[in-house]
């Protein structure tokens, strides 16, 4: 079972904490990026997403956007598979 659910940390220290995937595959979650925890002012960016219903067959997708309105005017789109045991 692909689980997203959870707080994650990247390789770059980057920080990103999912809420509970809803039945319908939407969830909703924060970003904290290292470039705000370098600096004296670290915020949270906004971020949502979908993850495939399981039964749909293969590995399952996912996807989520980040809003960095606080700090930037842009959005970063990121997409993803996971694949279990």
């Amino acid at each position: 079972q692909c689980q997203l659910s959870g707080l994650w940390r990247n390789e770059q220290d980057s920080l990103m904490e999912i809420s509970a995937v809803r039945n319908d595959g939407g969830f909703q979650g924060k970003y904290l990026t290292r470039v705000t925890l370098a600096g004296s002012c670290a915020r949270a960016s906004p971020l949502s997403g979908a993850q495939q219903q399981p039964g749909e067959g293969g590995w399952p997708t996912f996807a989520f956007s980040v809003r960095w309105d606080k700090f930037s005017n842009a959005t970063t789109a990121f997409a993803g598979q996971c694949f279990v045991d």
